[in-house]
């Protein structure tokens, strides 16, 4: 590090952790989208709650799966219009939790689809599911999929460690909400009033300054500091 003349990072959380180790400066590109914002796309029918890519073991969280059947339970309007569908491969723990909440019947287990197919899923779904695993480690993580999400121009449900890089890129785009895997009641809110606003036919999406994160305008950025 100290003898790099300049040193990019990919998320602000590794940038404040290597300013403690180097005086080298540190310039913070993320990844991003290359896709243009979807007009006109055709929603789903069904409420639609989908996650896009692999739900391992560690990405399981109960509040979630908690609030989802209180909701089912409580509310039969929203129990005949909601529907998970979970793209990518799913571990047997998720099946498993979803199953022990009762949700199995409102859940579509598509496996894996090639990457034009995903995209499909993602512009067409009411509200987009991203989960990461509830560790210090992955505070910094930033998936490429936040980005491809923010593309797709749907609500965005993100669960995640307190404190993540995730979190903060999610409330500055207005893209959507970020929870804990703790944030039991929150969540069961959110997750409602978008229903109301999906069934007024008013689910949508208002994001604030996600160009900076268009590719384009990334490689700008790392053009200049070469």
């Amino acid at each position: 590090l100290n003898s790099a003349d300049h040193v990019i990072v990919t998320s602000q959380i590794t940038k404040t952790e290597f300013e403690s180790k180097t005086k080298s400066p540190i310039s913070v590109i993320t990844n991003g989208y290359d896709a243009e914002l979807p007009s006109g796309v055709q929603l789903d029918d069904k409420f639609s709650l989908a996650h896009i890519g692999s739900l391992l073991s560690e990405r399981n969280p109960d509040s979630l799966w908690k609030a989802l059947n209180e909701l089912v339970s409580e509310n039969e309007v929203f129990a005949k219009s909601f529907q998970l569908d979970l793209i990518g491969t799913v571990s047997e723990d998720v099946l498993e939790s979803i199953d022990n909440y009762n949700l199995t019947q409102h859940t579509n287990v598509i496996g894996y689809v090639p990457h034009k197919e995903a995209q499909d899923y993602q512009r067409r779904s009411q509200v987009l599911l991203m989960i990461e695993i509830d560790s210090e480690d992955t505070k910094c993580i930033i998936p490429g999929k936040l980005f491809e999400y923010m593309a797709s121009n749907r609500p965005i449900l993100a669960i995640g460690p307190e404190g993540s890089d995730v979190a903060t890129i999610v409330e500055e785009t207005n893209t959507g909400k970020y929870f804990t895997y703790k944030d039991h009641a929150s969540l069961k809110e959110w997750i409602n009033k978008q229903f109301e606003l999906y069934q007024y036919g008013k689910l949508n999406n208002e994001p604030r300054g996600i160009d900076k994160y268009h590719r384009q305008t990334l490689t700008e950025s790392l053009a200049e500091l070469i």
